[in-house]
């Protein structure tokens, strides 16, 4: 495609093109039609293949965003189909790919020639294959080595290491073989730099034989099955994946057998490349990703001046952000022209004094106001009143982000305030007066200012000191590095900072009193529950997860209700008696026994609160190994007395005449490692499998143990040296009592889909009785007196003894009663969830735990509204029926661990179940779920490409995802924000809220796409 000879003087911008005058239209179709043919000669373009071709192409960051948003759009017009000449125009056509595509070629002067957009046409469709290495990324690579061997001639495999980055040495050692062509253990810069070029510059078939030169270890020409297993642990440790032995054989066979078509028991490079061939564009992201793996990325080129002036303008000035967050511009508006009206009329006010007084009171009357208004933002329960009311919900979401401005605002007035007196007295009042600096500072004696008269001073001085105290400690700095209980009590300040103030100004108390008493009337309404007991409760059991996450079911108390996504603050008098830390909770209102929380050990009282279940989980095991070798040894005993009896008596006995079951006992012996010399018993033919394991010597009596135990925990729910009866088989969302065992038992059903059960320590509880405030005022009086001592607990459950942990007939260990108090529940964002059409769940990490809870409850409601189908007897249910307002629910989890898909696979696999139920009834799909792993590499990179193909072929054979355990695929690496959710515009069942929680810097970034694509926001935070 060329350009006449006036294309360089012709100069083009995107809003001079008028594309509705008839010949301007005429030529622009004409032209659209021409690009076409330049990327195909058919009917159609394949999707996948032709933005992948773009990817390869155009590789500078510019160019890049605008094939992104070439591929945004053309999954919303083609969806995963093809792409036809009209559908092409009608991407090019699209307003945001023309300003992607003229921000791609212009150079910073907001023109562009017609010569660059030539430029940009011809690199894109290009059918030549772009050369993966040029002299600029030589240039690099021969400084990387110098840099890397220093005075040295040749790298060792130690330094190559850190050339060529991988987490797994196999990857590196590998291609250190491949480039050392002499075999003389290092490599000199021209192996280096020779092999670099001829790797990077090859075509993506030759890069294929790179890949199969890596992956034959002997270099046979052949992958066997041992060569190809060995690669797929590496990949599997490369991306931070573990699986079972059984598991990775899996995978290798099927990898195996996918591509060894031909059956001859041996991978051909051939073989490889038509498997990758069989999987649409992988073969050429793969030549793409073994290009940046080997060279190094260029230092990005500097920006212009004035693009980044432009980078540098917050998104919150946008007009899309403005308008979507229209509640709170108006908020930000009331609050800061409040304080610019109050400062302005105090200055008018004392306009005849000097400069220092006047700054001095226009700030003082400022402190009034936002000394107050710092207290009305975090009166929770008065804003978790609103938000059930409906009251700007918006706003409240945000409450503790305002109580931080409005703090900083506070801090901001205060040093004014502070320097202006200062400079007053020395300045203007201690010159003419005989009283010092000192005194006028630090005494009462001058008997000015203040509500008692000469109090202002000393009490200003101590009031700055406590305020940089609080404004220090509650640095992010020292709230998220694990000393949150430094910002907890030095928090605590807040009420001499109040009382000081009140005696600092004599009007403060006139702009104190209405929040100050509501203020009191919810401490009063908080310790009025407590003392009652009504935020009293007992932890039953807890389950140590992985990432050191602690799952804690407790009672749940008296009167205590909440809504899905609600937050409590939690104390545990056993850590620490005074301290209150706030966590989500993660169970269901629908679950009346109980409630859940998942509490991440981060800080200094939670990582006590874990390891004092770690600590009691690893006391267990030790019993639990002792008990199994004393219940080896009498199984042994008894096996030879019983083989004495059979020589005695030649009758066999009956089936239900004996009381052990003999097969079990030799299969956990066996298991043990401590077979009989006997030849084990069979099973016999009439016995059915559950009554083959209804009973044996190696396990408690079932009928006994619930009658002297409560809250047990099954055998294959705790971990693996743990012995418990085991419960009967779990309803999917069953709803046990909690005086009953099963009650604890819930936390075990809910790891029954874990290949891993996490090890589970139960607690023993008393029963739940009413007490009058009188009675709970004695006993918690009786506890602060002598901590020790727990006089209610000894005679309500007579087995506790004096609180110490105790055994039973089987010497396993219980912890003494956990005493936990609550103070809530208090509202977040997603509590508003139910009230939206379509709502998409963004959680990162732990910040799960909110969306667990809502998710629960819709599987409560959907498993309320079955109903029996009139014409074929099936049960069957519907969201109209679950009284439920949303229509679509995108459910998106990211995790940097495969094991935190652990803390809640139960749930999502029942949920999983339900929407299959809901599917083969006719109904319409109603949850959509999205896993990402960032640990792991994408499936186009050379480290990671054979696992994440294995997975899929599983996923395609089994319907199961073999990472988590769900029918959902997990996705490998970060997802693409632009795409994800445009995809969800795709299937949109009404107006889109995003729920986030997680870290701050993906919330910003959400933040900011939801507001380019007009999507409600929230975020939650504590």
């Amino acid at each position: 495609m060329t350009a006449g000879d006036d294309t360089d003087t012709c100069h083009m911008t995107a809003d001079r093109v008028d594309s509705t005058h008839p010949r301007a239209t005429s030529i622009l179709s004409d032209l659209l039609e021409r690009i076409f043919r330049l990327f195909c000669d058919e009917e159609h373009l394949v999707q996948e293949e032709w933005i992948e071709a773009l990817k390869e192409r155009l590789q500078e960051d510019k160019q890049l965003d605008f094939v992104e948003q070439v591929e945004s759009v053309a999954y919303v017009l083609c969806g995963d189909g093809v792409v036809t000449k009209e559908t092409f125009s009608k991407i090019w056509k699209n307003k945001v790919v023309t300003n992607k595509m003229f921000r791609a070629v212009e150079g910073g002067s907001g023109s562009v020639g017609a010569s660059d957009l030539v430029d940009l046409i011809t690199a894109a469709t290009d059918s030549r294959t772009r050369a993966g290495i040029d002299k600029e990324s030589l240039d690099r690579l021969e400084r990387l080595f110098k840099e890397t061997v220093g005075d040295q001639r040749e790298i060792t495999r130690e330094q190559f290491q850190k050339i060529v980055v991988s987490k797994n040495p196999f990857f590196t050692e590998r291609v250190f073989q491949i480039f050392d062509e002499d075999d003389s253990g290092s490599i000199s810069l021209r192996e280096f730099l020779s092999a670099a070029a001829r790797v990077a510059s090859r075509s993506p078939r030759d890069k294929l034989r790179f890949l199969f030169q890596v992956y034959d270890l002997d270099g046979d020409g052949l992958i066997q099955h041992r060569e190809l297993q060995h690669v797929m642990r590496a990949a599997m440790e490369e991306n931070n994946m573990s699986f079972s032995e059984e598991q990775l054989r899996d995978l290798t066979s099927a990898l195996f057998e996918d591509a060894d078509v031909d059956g001859r028991g041996a991978i051909t490079c051939d073989a490889l490349r038509d498997q990758l061939d069989r999987h649409g564009g992988l073969l050429d992201n793969l030549s793409i990703s073994i290009d940046r793996w080997l060279v190094p990325p260029p230092q990005p080129e500097p920006l212009a001046l004035r693009q980044r002036l432009a980078n540098m303008r917050p998104y919150q000035l946008s007009l899309n952000y403005l308008r979507n967050n229209y509640v709170f511009v108006s908020y930000l508006a009331f609050f800061f022209l409040m304080n610019v009206a109050l400062f302005i009329a105090r200055i008018v006010e004392y306009w005849d004094h000097n400069i220092f007084v006047k700054f001095a009171r226009a700030s003082g009357q400022c402190l009034n106001f936002t000394s107050s208004w710092v207290l009305v933002l975090m009166l929770r329960r008065t804003l978790t009143s609103l938000r059930e009311r409906g009251v700007v919900g918006a706003l409240l979401d945000r409450h503790v982000s305002l109580h931080k401005l409005a703090a900083l605002t506070l801090i901001a007035h205060a040093a004014l305030h502070s320097v202006m007196h200062f400079c007053n007295f020395a300045l203007v009042v201690v010159p003419p007066s005989p009283l010092p600096l000192h005194v006028w500072l630090l005494t009462s004696r001058p008997g000015v200012f203040g509500l008692i008269q000469g109090w202002a001073n000393p009490t200003g001085v101590v009031l700055v000191v406590v305020l940089a105290a609080l404004a220090y400690s509650s640095r992010p700095a020292v709230r998220r590095r694990g000393c949150f209980e430094v910002f907890y009590f030095t928090h605590l300040l807040y009420v001499p900072f109040w009382i000081l103030l009140i005696l600092h100004a004599p009007n403060f108390w006139k702009w104190f009193i209405v929040p100050g008493t509501v203020y009191l009337i919810e401490k009063m309404l908080r310790l009025w529950w407590l003392r009652s007991g009504r935020g009293r409760s007992y932890i039953t059991s807890g389950a140590l997860l992985p990432s050191r996450v602690l799952h804690v079911a407790a009672r749940r108390p008296r009167g205590f209700n909440f809504r899905a996504g609600d937050y409590v603050f939690v104390n545990v008098p056993a850590i620490a008696r005074f301290e209150w830390h706030p966590f989500t909770i993660s169970s269901a209102p629908e679950e009346k026994d109980y409630i859940w929380l998942h509490i991440r050990g981060v800080g200094e009282w939670t990582n006590r609160l874990y390891e004092h279940f770690e600590q009691q989980t690893k006391r267990e095991q030790i019993q639990e190994k002792t008990h199994r070798s004393n219940s080896t040894q009498s199984n042994k005993s008894n096996q030879s007395n019983k083989s004495n009896k059979s020589k005695k008596s030649t009758k066999k006995p009956s089936i239900d005449s004996g009381y052990t079951n003999e097969a079990y006992t030799i299969d956990e012996e066996n298991e043990n490692g401590c077979g009989l010399n006997s030849t084990p018993q069979t099973r016999p033919p009439l016995l059915s499998p559950l009554r083959f394991l209804e009973k044996s010597r190696s396990m408690p009596d079932v009928r006994k143990s619930l009658k002297k135990k409560r809250f047990m925990i099954p055998e294959y729910h705790r971990s693996e040296s743990a012995t418990f009866p085991p419960a009967p088989a779990p309803s999917p969302l069953p709803r046990p009592s909690a005086r009953s065992p099963a009650g604890a038992l819930h936390l075990a059903n809910s790891f029954r889909h874990l290949r891993t059960k996490p090890a589970i320590v139960s607690c023993e509880t008393p029963p739940l009785k009413k007490e009058s405030l009188l009675t709970s005022a004695r006993r918690r009086l009786s506890k602060t007196l002598s901590p020790d001592r727990d006089d209610d607990d000894r005679h309500e459950d007579p087995e506790a003894g004096d609180g110490a942990e105790h055994e039973d007939q089987h010497g396993h260990t219980y912890m003494k009663p956990l005493e936990m108090y609550i103070d809530g529940p208090y509202g977040a964002a997603s509590s508003l969830m139910f009230s939206c059409e379509h709502a998409v769940l963004v959680a990162a990490g732990i910040g799960v735990t909110p969306f667990a809870s809502v998710l629960r409850s819709i599987a409560h409601r959907l498993s309320r509204a079955q109903h029996a189908c009139s014409n074929c007897g099936q049960r069957c249910v519907t969201p109209d029926a679950a009284d439920i307002t949303l229509k679509k629910v995108d459910f998106i989890w990211i995790n940097r661990d495969q094991r935190a898909f652990e803390w809640f696979v139960s749930l999502l696999s029942s949920l999983e179940m339900q929407q299959a139920e809901l599917e083969r009834a006719g109904g319409r799909r109603f949850l959509d779920m999205h896993m990402y792993v960032t640990s792991a590499l994408q499936r186009s990179d050379m480290r990671a490409v054979s696992l994440q193909l294995a997975l899929d072929l599983m996923h395609g054979k089994d319907q199961r995802d073999l990472v988590t355990g769900l029918k959902t695929r997990t996705a490998a690496g970060r997802p693409n924000w632009d795409v994800v959710l445009r995809r969800v515009a795709a299937g949109r069942q009404g107006p889109i809220s995003v729920f986030y929680c997680g870290p701050a810097p993906l919330g910003r970034v959400l933040r900011d796409k939801c507001c380019r694509l007009g999507y409600d926001f929230r975020k939650e935070v504590f």
